[in-house]
């Protein structure tokens, strides 16, 4: 063996639950499980010895759904989160320190900001950020990542004048008096805003410079115990930067990709199909988007919204176009992942997939949906039927569950992602964060699939909860199985990788409130130590 880990609680999650104090690994691989004299007396010279230190070990923790390049992008930028601002003046004077670091005509960047969590419960507009920021262009991202606000000096480096018409799944917010764009803008419209400023950024780095970007996330992936993340939005510049870093050997999370739709046809014309790659870098599903945003009330539903705008949201493609999109990826052979939360766009997807897989499917190219925050009993039922499984946020409700009440109200705030429900149906979940939409820290995911409260207190579908096991098996069974990987990973268990999540304690013997405060102590990748708390 290569290495042996000892002294510890190896919690496998096999089917019975199995729990050994050792573990040993040869090559990537698990080999043995038993006692620790019993590994003890197979270890050879050259043998590594780790103790656990009583510590308790879980399959790796994998992060189904995330944008792992947009937050390394953002990681230098304002954090303008709950945690961080209150009310407008905060986040003003935020952006008034930023200006005074920087050169005029240098982009100022925040994000992770919701209108909800502020006391004046709005958006920030152009006039807001003008009054600080008239040299420097501004943009802040709306915590949904499906929003965002600009400074006049920003519109106008974008082109977004009083004459400026919605895209297709867009919206420019205008004044209802001048006609001017208050800066605000939804979805499409705030995507070629994104993808214009991280091109162009990206285009500016030097190879060690977009490396270091992505180790940097890496790492901090790994400091919260996550041994994969599947990035919901890849282009081709983000898989070249993803191939530099696992070629400079600085990769320490797997990762697989979900490439965005409309920029995948040089992919798609290389011939290169969903699985191919490595362990540690693998293409993935083709991404489409069904709707917007729930958190940015974008999010396509019957029932209008109960806030401003009072609307039902918008759709990225007519349901001929979206059937059409998903047809094109399926005969390609490609796995599809749409994004989809309204129970409107839950609808238009599962209409898609069916033209594909028919009514009853067992789904062999794992076709899956991004979120399914709105699938309520009749869209479960068809889901379930066409085994289509999703990627799921539990740390939603502890981050924006207060928002979600006040945009659905209270009766169709407690149907929302009905995770007890999913898995009595037999839906096939895994667990995710959405960073940097939601904190990355799977711990406050493993509380929220648990106790679904809000920031306020309240308790959304508390018949929804899951027990502190089935959260555990959300983010490591489940969301292996989402990426094709429950031979690999999901369980600890011979021939599977060695990838190991390490707690101080074990998350179903403490309260749940106290999970997020269980220290991590270790990840490991293929055998490898990528942190640890005594090697940072």
């Amino acid at each position: 063996m290569d290495c042996i880990f000892y002294n510890g609680r190896i919690n496998t999650l096999d089917p019975f639950g199995t729990v050994y104090s050792a573990v040993g690994v040869e090559n990537g691989r698990i080999i043995k499980l038993g006692r620790d004299n019993d590994l003890k007396g197979d270890t050879e010279m050259g043998t590594v010895s780790i103790d656990l230190k009583g510590a308790a070990m879980f399959p790796g923790f994998m992060e189904s759904h995330n944008h792992m390049s947009i937050f390394g992008y953002l990681l230098n930028g304002i954090d303008l989160s709950a945690a961080r601002v209150s009310c407008m003046d905060d986040i003003l004077s935020r952006v008034k320190e930023e200006t005074e670091k920087k050169e005029p005509g240098e982009w100022i960047k925040g994000s992770r900001y919701a209108e909800y969590f502020l006391k004046e419960n709005r958006h920030p507009r152009r006039s807001d950020l003008d009054a600080v920021s008239p040299e420097h262009p501004v943009v802040l991202f709306h915590t949904s990542f499906h929003a965002c606000t600009l400074n006049s000096r920003a519109l106008e480096m974008m082109d977004i004048r009083r004459d400026a018409t919605d895209p297709q799944g867009g919206k420019i917010e205008k004044d209802p008096d001048s006609g001017e764009p208050t800066g605000v803008l939804h979805d499409q419209a705030m995507m070629a805003v994104f993808n214009s400023l991280f091109f162009a950024d990206l285009m500016k780095m030097n190879s060690e410079e977009r490396i270091n970007l992505v180790a940097a996330a890496s790492q901090k992936f790994a400091e919260v115990g996550l041994v994969f993340a599947a990035d919901a939005l890849v282009v081709p510049e983000v898989l070249r930067m993803y191939q530099e870093t696992l070629a400079a050997d600085r990769l320490d999370t797997r990762l697989y990709t979900m490439n965005y739709a409309p920029l995948a046809d040089g992919l798609v014309e290389s011939g290169i199909r969903t699985g191919f790659g490595s362990g540690m870098l693998r293409i993935g599903p083709i991404k489409l988007f069904a709707d917007g945003g729930m958190s940015n009330r974008t999010a396509a539903v019957v029932q209008p919204y109960l806030t401003p705008p009072h609307d039902h949201g918008l759709k990225m493609y007519s349901l001929d176009e979206l059937k059409a999109n998903v047809k094109r990826y399926h005969d390609l052979g490609y796995q599809i992942a749409v994004h989809a939360q309204g129970d409107a766009g839950l609808a238009d997807t599962l209409d898609a997939f069916e033209t594909v897989l028919g009514t009853r499917s067992d789904n062999p190219m794992r076709h899956r949906i991004e979120h399914a925050g709105c699938l309520y009993p009749d869209l479960l039922k068809r889901a379930v039927a066409m085994h289509i499984p999703a990627a799921v946020q539990p740390v939603f409700f502890s981050e924006l569950g207060d928002g979600f009440i006040e945009a659905f109200g209270p009766e169709l705030a407690h149907k929302l992602y009905p995770f007890k429900s999913m898995l009595k149906a037999g839906l096939k979940i895994g667990g995710s964060s959405d960073c940097p939409v939601s904190e990355l820290d799977p711990r406050k995911g493993l509380a929220g699939a648990v106790m679904r409260t809000t920031p306020s207190g309240a308790v959304l579908a508390p018949e929804e909860a899951l027990t502190m096991d089935e959260a555990l098996r959300l983010y490591t069974q489940g969301s292996a199985y989402l990426s094709f990987d429950e031979l690999e990973n999901g369980s600890i268990e011979p021939g599977k990788r060695a990838d190991f999540t390490v707690m101080a304690e074990d998350p179903r013997l403490v309260k749940p409130e106290e999970v997020p405060h269980i220290p991590f102590t270790m990840t490991v990748v293929d055998g490898r130590v990528v942190w640890s708390e005594e090697r940072p």
